[in-house]
């Protein structure tokens, strides 16, 4: 048995003190058993262990009590109740009603029994707990009365509003922190359900206010009504976004590191949100649902909900976390496949390519391979030099066909051809599954033709064709260099469209459309054609107006001929 240092010890023989257990038949006919334990404080002798419920009466009373309190199911033949009685601390108003309310005397009796037991027990407990919400303020050694658990717990997570459900809590001694273990909702890929998170509260002197704490409950909040109502409406916009979707997101993103730190990011631009995909491509932090839920989410549900989406970042070609309220629709470009400029005898290839695109990604598999699987994409060339549209081709048909462009070029599959045959695999798996467009462009290193003289590059055209072969979407192959593909290739691509140098034409319509109706008021007719006759290509009719226009506004003035001039002028002199 333990000492008065709580301290204990094993002997062969039963103690000379030992007494007969106090739960028997003689004991069954009182309406409770109190527990008692020796106490060391100095103020007493003793204190209550346990009360084991043995009364009918009490254990309905209680039962309503209690209803819907965690962990404790009063229609148990045995009930034990233990200190520091927790469950009375928040439902002791409850149970005063219940005690006033009782007519029956019998009843009545059995439950002053408990309510005089426990409120010399709890007096000190409650009137604290009662003052500290009377003031708005704790102590540390007390935070659990104002944390009842079920109830939700508000704090600020990632610089938003976030709401738990409070699980527990209890004070570590080594670390002198409360630790609160809470519950929220998130979604797997495949179900919604709970995921734990923990809150720490350092130790702090003397009392604190309830809502300067990192972590409180929400119905101490002074504007609680409204943060439910924005949560639960937030909760109801993210449970929304299950299987995946493309959208447009401004914001803070998180990307997963190692020892369990995240990376903030700031984007801007097109993302595609899909957990399921997120699981898959990162296996290293696949995430799954503690406990899976059934039925709708509705009300607290909701309001727990985590605000956060996970997808990939098509600028940034990474796996992130986004938050649900930088998440908007995307504003499609209406005139995207219009503003293509293509010579005019070459104008029926913009819509010989969108028809082909769009008749075959609805019929991928109607011309499938024997082998499973092999054989179902489609795939096209567009070859000439740099700044003729190859590359806005690609963009303006995912545009008009409202799917996602996925953007890849060597650089972004590094030197080793282990790790562009990894690479290459995961990106043909995963936009196929998006309908998404995969452009490859400046393909030529992937496609050059295979000699004696370069067994690396041999090996990764080789690694191309063959996973080219099961690739199951649309690809835009772009090449300055078409001459030198290797002949392996012709059998894989669908259709091959030469683009030509940009006549005069061309590039008029081109200045005019970048220049915009605003702008093109400051160019008469004659600088325009003086414009067009200039050898310039798309891409660098493109940044030639970028610089004019940043060298205009400098000088606070309209974009005008002479701004492109100067910039003309320094071109010619690098």
């Amino acid at each position: 048995k333990p000492d008065e240092k709580q301290r204990s010890s094993w002997t062969k023989e039963p103690p000379t003190d030992l007494v007969k257990p106090v739960e028997n038949s003689e004991s069954g006919q009182y309406a409770l058993l109190v527990r008692n334990v020796k106490c060391y404080s100095g103020r007493k002798n003793h204190e209550i262990y346990s009360i084991v419920v043995q009364s009918g009466h009490l254990k309905r009373v209680l039962a309503g009590v209690m209803r819907g309190y965690p962990g404790l199911t009063m229609g148990l033949q045995r009930i034990e109740l233990t200190r520091p009685f927790k469950p009375f601390v928040y439902r002791w108003e409850k149970f005063t009603e219940a005690r006033d309310n009782e007519s029956d005397e019998t009843v009545k009796s059995h439950i002053d029994l408990l309510y005089n037991i426990l409120e010399e027990e709890l007096h000190d407990v409650i009137s604290c707990k009662n003052d500290f919400i009377r003031n708005g303020v704790v102590t540390f050694d007390l935070l659990w009365t104002i944390f009842e658990p079920d109830h939700p717990i508000v704090s600020i997570v990632n610089v938003r509003q976030r709401a738990f459900r409070y699980d527990g809590g209890e004070i570590d001694m080594s670390a002198h922190v409360f630790v609160i273990h809470a519950t929220f909702i998130d979604y797997d890929g495949n179900e919604f359900g709970h995921m734990p998170y923990h809150f720490y509260i350092p130790a702090f002197e003397g009392t604190k206010a309830i809502m300067s704490l990192p972590v409180f409950p929400l119905v101490y909040h002074h504007d609680q009504t409204t943060i439910r109502e924005d949560l639960i409406a937030r909760g109801k916009i993210w449970s929304e976004y299950k299987g995946h979707h493309y959208k447009e997101y401004e914001g803070l993103a998180l990307a997963h590191s190692f020892m369990n730190r995240e990376l903030k990011y700031n984007v801007k631009g097109r993302v595609i949100i899909d957990t399921e995909a997120y699981n898959t491509f990162n296996p290293d932090e696949t995430h799954k649902v503690s406990s899976s839920l059934s039925g709708e989410l509705t009300g607290d549900r909701l309001l727990i909900a985590t605000p956060v989406l996970h997808g990939y970042s098509l600028k940034d070609k990474k796996w992130l976390k986004f938050f649900v309220d930088g998440v908007s629709d995307i504003v499609w470009n209406a005139r995207a496949f219009d503003s293509l400029v293509l010579p005019h005898r070459h104008q029926n290839l913009k819509e010989l390519i969108l028809a082909f695109a769009q008749t075959q990604s609805k019929n991928l598999d109607v011309f499938d391979d024997v082998i499973q699987g092999k054989g179902r994409g489609v795939v096209m060339l567009l070859s000439g030099p740099p700044g003729v549209g190859k590359t806005l081709t690609a963009e303006s048909i995912a545009e008009v066909m409202k799917v996602p462009l996925y953007v890849l070029s060597a650089g972004d599959l590094g030197t080793r051809v282990l790790r562009v045959e990894e690479y290459l695999k995961s990106v043909l798996r995963m936009v196929p599954k998006w309908g998404a467009v995969l452009l490859l462009d400046e393909a030529d290193v992937f496609m050059q033709a295979r000699n004696d003289n370069d067994l690396y590059r041999n090996e990764i055209v080789s690694v191309f064709l063959r996973l080219l072969e099961y690739y199951e979407g649309i690809l835009f192959l772009t090449s300055n260099r078409a001459e030198t593909i290797d002949p392996a290739f012709e059998s894989r691509i669908h259709a091959t469209i030469h683009y030509p140098d940009l006549d005069a034409t061309s590039r008029r319509q081109i200045w005019s459309q970048l220049l915009g109706d605003s702008d093109k008021l400051g160019f008469s007719d004659a600088e325009l054609d003086d414009m067009a006759s200039l050898q310039l290509n798309g891409r660098q009719i493109k940044n030639v107006l970028k610089t004019a226009s940043l060298v205009a506004r400098h000088q606070e003035m309209p974009l005008g001929y002479g701004h492109v001039q100067t910039v003309l002028k320094l071109k010619a002199s690098n």
